[in-house]
């Protein structure tokens, strides 16, 4: 049941800050003082937060896609798991904010304060971080494909292990920045004098998921070929290692492997490794049937086999 604005507001104002799991989508709080309010598991879908004081506030797995929080103040408040895709922070004062996991799709973060917080392992994929202050926080392992980052103040930033596809580091201002296994590719933008792999930085291989596709159904061919067509497709399922990414691999009752989303993206380096996983564990099921199963695999047809070395399940 959705929550009026006038019975929110008599029982914030009545001294109750715990709010927790109510439905609040589309409501109207542009600058009022929300400092230390409890909105965990809340849905804000669409809310009017605009200039909105939360400050220390647990928005935790919140839901606030397509919200607009527009120079609003999170000063120290958790947003750990929530869902901010699509949101507008804008000139938002996001110091010490704490984004573990949180969901960051698409959001229009341009000229934001976010210095010293805290976004690792945030997707911030198609995220605008233009001209804002990433000194001093955290994107460990965090997701910033098609991310725009041109102009910001990156001191002591870390992007250990980060994703930087097809994203743009133009114009940005380092100094002690640490990108030490972070990945970037032959889109990845950086100024004329930046030299990736001085940073230690990794570059990947630009392998698609129409790719992957075809060399799973290759594998698929293969297997019931000899094994028969239901053999093959029980060690397709039982060899996924357990990863969301995986799960978006459909396998047909006809035994064709087909992929939910976009063909055209290209791995990320944890994707890659999780394929070559499958891979392995799908041939060393075959080769408990049929030994050295291995060897009857044309090698060229299945992509990534330059990483992934077939000798050692032969061995």
């Amino acid at each position: 049941m959705m929550l009026k604005l006038s019975d929110f507001l008599y029982q914030y104002n009545s001294g109750e800050r715990s709010f927790c799991k109510q439905n609040l989508s589309r409501i109207n709080l542009q600058g009022i003082s929300l400092a230390n309010i409890d909105l965990s598991g809340a849905d804000l879908s669409c809310a009017n937060l605009i200039g909105v004081d939360l400050t220390e506030a647990n928005l935790k797995k919140c839901f606030l896609k397509g919200a607009n929080l527009k120079g609003c103040n999170l000063t120290g408040a958790i947003l750990d798991h929530a869902n901010l895709s699509n949101a507008n922070l804008n000139y938002g004062v996001l110091t010490k904010a704490h984004f573990k996991n949180t969901n960051l799709e698409h959001a229009h973060m341009t000229n934001a304060d976010l210095s010293g917080a805290y976004l690792a392992g945030a997707n911030l994929t198609r995220v605008s971080l233009n001209n804002s202050d990433l000194s001093y926080a955290n994107l460990r392992k965090s997701n910033l494909t098609h991310g725009f980052l041109t102009g910001s103040v990156l001191t002591e930033t870390n992007f250990q292990e980060a994703i930087l596809h097809n994203a743009s580091l133009i114009g940005v201002k380092l100094k002690k920045t640490s990108f030490k296994d972070a990945e970037y590719n032959d889109r990845t933008l950086f100024d004329i004098d930046f030299r990736p792999r001085e940073h230690r930085m990794k570059q990947t291989l630009n392998i698609t998921i129409v790719q992957i596709v075809n060399s799973l159904n290759y594998l698929n061919k293969v297997g019931s070929h000899y094994l028969g067509k239901t053999i093959s497709i029980r060690y397709l399922e039982t060899s996924r290692p357990d990863c969301d990414w995986i799960k978006n691999f459909e396998i047909t009752s006809r035994g064709l492997i087909n992929f939910r989303g976009s063909l055209i993206e290209s791995l990320n380096y944890f994707e890659l490794k999780w394929y070559q996983q499958w891979i392995e564990n799908y041939i060393k099921n075959c080769s408990t049937m049929i030994k050295g199963f291995v060897t009857l695999i044309e090698q060229e047809k299945v992509f990534g086999y330059q990483i992934y070395t077939m000798n050692s399940i032969a061995s």
